[in-house]
């Protein structure tokens, strides 16, 4: 059994807001079960954001708000990677 997404089936289609995925989400059931692979699936669909984009695409989106959603993500993950490098010790440009 496996999972693929993407649109019209192809696994290719655009999932906006840059997506690095470009290949169909697949899970395989081996030894884990039917129960394990929904798991998996449910973590890496997860991790991808894949609905966090169909929840933001689920309405029209101003383009002022995109801005500052974009502004706020962008500051999200330089805090994030601030925070990171001093736990790490490093020096921080």
């Amino acid at each position: 059994m496996s999972f693929y997404g993407g649109q019209d089936g192809d696994g290719y289609g655009s999932t906006g807001g840059g997506t690095s995925r470009r290949r169909p989400l697949e899970v395989t059931v081996g030894d884990r079960g039917v129960e394990g692979a929904i798991r998996l699936f449910k973590r890496l669909v997860l991790r991808d954001g894949i609905l966090r984009d169909l929840k933001r695409r689920s309405h029209y989106e101003k383009p002022g708000d995109r801005r500052r959603r974009k502004e706020r993500e962008a500051a999200r993950r330089l805090r994030k990677r601030l925070g990171r490098a001093l736990a790490r010790g490093e020096q921080v440009e």
